[in-house]
């Protein structure tokens, strides 16, 4: 019992410390204190041919989508296979768009972006600290 009233009284004590003890927010070790990112959405200036370009296959991208969905019976299956291939052929085309300097607002972002701009997992390409010990060899 004297330990746990130890304990509870080592607690007070560090709580109740001049200048806020640990309860001070100015106190916590080992935090960083990251400044925010910088908002550069609205720095893209006048658009240019290429976010022009953006414009017109996003419209494209879309009305496929449209007619994807629209082709969702089965006698329409070439069609909609057809359709959809075309869907994914402007996503490249979106991709590429970028790739040369379209810069499209957040919301015109409607693809994913191309394999070389993704994260990668932790199988492929991620360093990882080498194996340093793998158990006795005796």
């Amino acid at each position: 019992m004297k330990t746990i009233e130890l304990i509870k009284t080592l607690v007070e004590q560090e709580l109740r410390e001049i200048d806020g003890g640990i309860m001070d927010p100015g106190m916590v070790p080992f935090v960083p204190h990251q400044q925010p990112a910088q908002d550069t959405a609205n720095d893209r200036g006048e658009p240019t041919e290429t976010d022009e370009l953006y414009k017109v296959a996003l419209e494209a991208r879309l009305a496929t989508e449209r007619l994807v969905a629209a082709l969702k019976h089965p006698i329409y299956d070439e069609a909609f296979t057809d359709a959809f291939k075309a869907a994914a052929a402007l996503r490249d085309a979106l991709n590429a768009l970028e790739k040369i300097g379209a810069q499209p607002k957040a919301e015109d972002r409607v693809v994913a972006p191309s394999k070389e701009e993704q994260p990668l997992g932790s199988g492929f390409g991620v360093k990882h600290m080498p194996m340093t010990y793998t158990g006795d060899n005796v």
